[in-house]
């Protein structure tokens, strides 16, 4: 990506996961991570209760805009057994 596809509010791919861009600088942008198991009113803010990320220029390059709706791979969940507690 180049720095002009960054607004804030905007979400991004790394090798690392799903970012959610929150300010965007004239060589830099800030961003948060988004995880699955966290409560989604953590990525309201500022202030956020989850920590916020600087990406710079060579970071930057190696992001992809993230697709519209998160896409989560659960196609081994009807693999899973649960057992009772004992």
């Amino acid at each position: 990506m180049t720095l002009a596809q960054f607004s804030i509010g905007c979400e991004f791919l790394t090798a690392t996961g799903r970012w959610r861009c929150t300010d965007v600088g004239t060589r830099t942008v800030v961003a948060i991570r988004l995880d699955l198991d966290h409560d989604p009113t953590w990525y309201k803010g500022p202030p956020y209760a989850v920590p916020e990320h600087v990406f710079d220029e060579y970071d930057i390059e190696s992001c992809v805009p993230a697709p519209d709706a998160p896409h989560y791979d659960d196609s081994g969940r009807e693999r899973l057994v649960s057992l009772p507690r004992g």
